[in-house]
């Protein structure tokens, strides 16, 4: 027959491979019991715990109380609950308890038996999880941004099974099967939405949106991007970002910059994160400052086209004068005794083309005046650099400027509207012009050339004027920054906001082998 202190130490070997620290105590609280998992958790040994009292030794630092739990336990027989002990070390341990009140054999006194789990590191790790769920519902309600979540498993279930049936464009197959897309906007069932969707979608609360699909938010002419969007998703993009056009409840059309995100792990849900930005408030400034700009340069050129009254006039009255002659010549060999019909036939052909030449001056000076939206066209910039010039002829000839060309040939097109183009050309000369005035006037030469850039044309503009003495002012493109006597300010800064808008840009310095001014736009050619 085995002794009592046999039966212990096989007790306690077998409690030693409980997970769980395992403590036994008697109905006084003096630790009678304590396994290796005890030891690893709270830091004191077997032989360091038992005897104490554990209430001494584990006092709970949160939660009940022992005093508290003993008082039920008897009555109940067990308890489960959570609490926090410090161990051996100081720090503080979280953990999950049961106890349960075992009687001893032979009515001897019973024992108190407890497991206990360390869930501290879990507990702390659910705390930071929360955190971080409280801090992303708080952006995710709180930013003036619309945000979605989308539910994707049902839409990857119906695009998935493409690839293995041999689909290997899907952006050419969903453009070729639009009810596809139409069934996967049907699919793609919102989760959740945020204060300002409601806002910006026109919803009073969000079961008007949550739960059902996204088709009734997308007009025809933004499916595309809901195709990219599907594209991107199964080509594991990052992101994607664009502008486009939404529906809100009531029909109308929101303008609006449309992001989808997916995280590794949002990926393995299914869901997916739409930002969607209102932005029909900064494309409609956008536009009142493209009229706003349109409006300037429009009444620069008007301006231009007064400056240049005597010019026009002479450019006119020489193919009417030459009408005029030709005319009268014609008379008098109609009123010979015998008329010659050849020469007749030739002074004709020659008012033709002084009449062509005068509607196409007129034509040139009305398109000029005219107020009309940009049209952006092929243009060849060499045509339209020696179209100028002849437009100038008059002004740089009574100025006494020579004009010096230097176009390269093969010059590719560039896309531009063809009358803002002309006035950028027209007012840089006329700056030229008006620079070398009372300079030199000797040596007042107008250099223009043109040549071949990366993926550019670039219009060179160089003259024989004081320059900039090395320091180009660098408000030189400010509106009503002039260095002239009676200029406005106007001329540069819209040929700035021009050049830009057609995606140059244009710079200024010093002419690089002497005295005099430089002037270089650069155009992208047609891609």
């Amino acid at each position: 027959m085995r002794d009592a202190e046999a039966d212990r130490s096989e007790g306690a070997g077998i409690l030693d491979l409980v997970h769980d620290g395992v403590i036994v105590r008697d109905l006084a609280g003096t630790i009678v019991e304590w396994n290796a998992a005890a030891a690893h958790q709270y830091g004191w040994t077997r032989a360091e715990a038992v005897g104490r009292k554990q209430a001494e030794l584990l006092p709970h630092m949160r939660g009940e109380s022992f005093e508290a739990l003993d008082a039920g336990l008897e009555a109940a027989g067990s308890w489960e609950g959570e609490v926090t002990r410090r161990a051996r070390d100081g720090r503080e341990r979280v953990v999950e308890l049961r106890w349960s009140l075992r009687a001893s054999a032979a009515g001897s006194a019973g024992r108190i038996v407890e497991t206990g789990r360390d869930v501290t590191d879990r507990r702390a790790t659910e705390a930071a999880l929360r955190l971080n769920d409280y801090r992303f519902r708080n952006l995710f309600e709180a930013m003036a941004v619309s945000f979605w979540e989308i539910d994707f498993n049902r839409v990857g279930a119906l695009l998935l099974p493409l690839r293995g049936a041999g689909v290997a464009d899907l952006r050419a197959y969903l453009a070729d099967h639009p009810e596809l897309v139409r069934e996967a906007m049907r699919v793609a069932r919102v989760l959740d939405v945020n204060a300002r969707t409601l806002s910006l979608f026109g919803a009073a609360s969000k079961d008007e949106i949550v739960g059902d699909g996204v088709e009734r938010f997308w007009p025809e002419a933004s499916v595309p991007l809901f195709v990219e969007a599907l594209a991107a998703t199964l080509e594991k993009q990052p992101h994607l970002i664009s502008e486009t056009r939404l529906l809100d409840l009531q029909g109308r059309e929101i303008e609006a910059l449309f992001t989808v995100s997916w995280s590794a792990e949002s990926r393995k849900q299914g869901v997916v994160l739409l930002g969607v930005i209102d932005i029909g408030d900064r494309l409609r400034a956008e536009r009142m400052l493209r009229k706003v700009q349109a409006d300037l340069a429009h009444a620069a050129r008007v301006a231009t086209l007064g400056e240049f009254t005597a010019s026009i006039a002479h450019e006119v009255n020489q193919p009417l004068a030459a009408i005029s002659a030709n005319a009268g010549a014609g008379l008098r060999w109609l009123e010979r005794p015998e008329p010659d019909l050849d020469e007749v036939g030739a002074v004709l052909a020659r008012i033709a083309a002084d009449s062509r030449r005068a509607a196409d001056i007129i034509q040139r000076v009305r398109t000029m005046a005219q107020r009309r939206e940009p049209e952006r066209a092929e243009l060849c910039v060499n045509a339209l650099v020696e179209e100028t010039i002849a437009f100038l002829r008059h002004d740089l000839d009574s100025h006494r400027v020579a004009v010096a060309l230097s176009l390269a040939g093969g010059l590719p097109p560039v896309h531009a509207d063809r009358v803002q183009i002309q006035q950028v050309l027209v007012n840089l000369a006329v700056n030229a012009m008006q620079a070398m005035a009372g300079y030199d006037e000797t040596a007042a030469r107008l250099d223009i050339a043109t040549e071949a850039g990366p993926q550019a044309v670039r219009i060179l503009f160089e003259d024989k004027g004081p320059g900039f003495g090395g320091a180009v002012p660098e408000r030189l493109f400010d509106g009503f920054f002039t260095t002239k006597a009676s200029g406005m300010g106007m001329g540069l800064p819209i040929c700035r906001s021009i050049i830009e808008a057609h995606g140059g840009h244009i710079e200024a310095g010093d002419r690089p082998d002497g005295p005099g001014a430089r002037f270089v736009v650069t155009l992208p050619v047609l891609a």
